[in-house]
């Protein structure tokens, strides 16, 4: 293994190894190697994962040798891209363009397929305090933005798309990656938090308008930190509406995890048991709300130990 240091690290040197022999990346307990040739990752992969181990000299054994590749050109005479790891990949040819975005998504779906032993939750989880929130939801329910809006405010990004919960600790396993936005929650981010590190957008996915933002260092560097659920919140966005918020029964928010469970079939009788207790001790909770401010300082409020 040969550790780029990031002063060293220039995009050319990555798109160098992507086209070679590898890039390797570790996002902790996983370790990636990567290969491209479309020209499209190593600016990406400059942006938003310098503080994570990159191997330009890749040696050693990794869990995941993926490919994201340039394919033949599709019946209307567009170039595409394909993602591949040891010949299996749930996603059909994209155009070109979309050739980080499925890399991402790519990378979900090695990490959710690998974490059989655990429970795999569709959804967001960050962590104040020694606690878990995690908030789950269906598309455009704004999780992803409240996610983005809080970890730019100090809570520790454990992962904004998968919860990864033990079956045998009933804590959350982090995965922390850059942070996934869609159509308007990228104008609103930005407005928000100026500050904030994110790639360009990109246009005309089938999830519409896709960007990413960088995960803090401070998240990254404590990814092996795995931390019990304090806190379960369904959040819902309507435009315009005032913040209502209701107690959840953990019997109710069970159901409501179960149903974004990925690998609920595999689990049977002793994941249900499992996840149960895992929010045995949570407090739980539905909130609809207008805009992004209100619902932070409800968060903010609420999901904090008493004292």
């Amino acid at each position: 293994m040969n550790p780029a240091t990031w002063l060293d690290l220039t995009e050319a040197k990555i798109e160098r190894a992507l086209r070679g022999p590898g890039l390797g990346l570790q996002i902790p307990p996983f370790r990636f190697l990567i290969r491209s040739n479309t020209g499209l990752l190593s600016r990406p992969l400059h942006l938003l994962y310098q503080d994570y181990v990159l191997e330009t000299e890749p040696s050693g054994f990794y869990d995941f040798r993926v490919n994201v590749l340039k394919g033949r050109e599709n019946l209307v005479g567009k170039q595409i891209v394909e993602f591949d790891w040891e010949g299996s990949s749930p996603f059909p040819p994209l155009p070109l363009p979309h050739a980080h975005p499925l890399f991402e998504w790519g990378l979900n779906w090695c990490i959710a397929t690998a974490s059989g032993a655990h429970t795999v939750i569709h959804s967001a989880v960050v962590e104040r305090n020694g606690m878990a929130l995690v908030l789950p939801g269906q598309p455009g329910s704004g999780k992803s933005t409240l996610c983005a809006a809080l970890v730019l405010r100090g809570w520790r990004l454990l992962s904004d798309e998968l919860t990864i919960v033990s079956q045998s600790s009933g804590c959350v396993q982090p995965v922390p990656r850059p942070i996934s936005l869609k159509n308007q929650s990228i104008d609103v981010i930005q407005q928000n938090f100026p500050a904030a590190v994110m790639t360009d957008p990109v246009s005309d996915t089938h999830k519409g308008r896709i960007a990413y933002v960088r995960a803090p260092a401070e998240s990254t560097c404590a990814a092996l930190l795995a931390v019990p659920i304090g806190y379960v919140l369904l959040p819902k966005f309507q435009a315009g509406a005032q913040l209502v918020s209701e107690p959840l029964s953990r019997a109710t928010a069970l159901t409501e995890l179960m149903e974004h469970t990925f690998n609920v079939g595999l689990m049977g009788a002793s994941g249900f048991e499992a996840l149960a207790h895992a929010i045995s001790n949570a407090k739980c909770y539905a909130v609809e709300y207008g805009d992004l401010a209100s619902i932070v300082q409800w968060v903010e409020a609420t999901c904090q130990p008493s004292t």
